[in-house]
């Protein structure tokens, strides 16, 4: 768990450790919330697919969380395309 200090005009810097495990990146927008007297934050928008590397250390290919499930069928269709 990361600590932070909030400025005299009420900001804070995210600690690293959990901007990387969330994979945030400037620009992005955040949403706050109040859950049981703790403050959630979330994405406003659903990220783009991103390359990140899962736990044996392998990079992955993660899709958005609003993309369509991925059936064989459509990995068939996918690679019937490429020579």
């Amino acid at each position: 768990m990361g600590t932070a200090t909030l400025s005299s005009k009420g900001q804070l810097v995210i600690p690293s450790e959990l901007r990387n495990a969330l994979h945030l990146q400037p620009g992005d927008k955040l949403l706050f919330s109040l859950e049981n007297g703790k403050l959630v934050m979330e994405r406003a928008e659903s990220p783009k697919a991103q390359l990140i590397t899962d736990r044996a250390g392998r990079k992955v290919l993660k899709a958005a969380s609003e993309a369509p499930a991925m059936t064989s069928e459509a990995v068939k269709a996918i690679l019937a395309e490429f020579p």
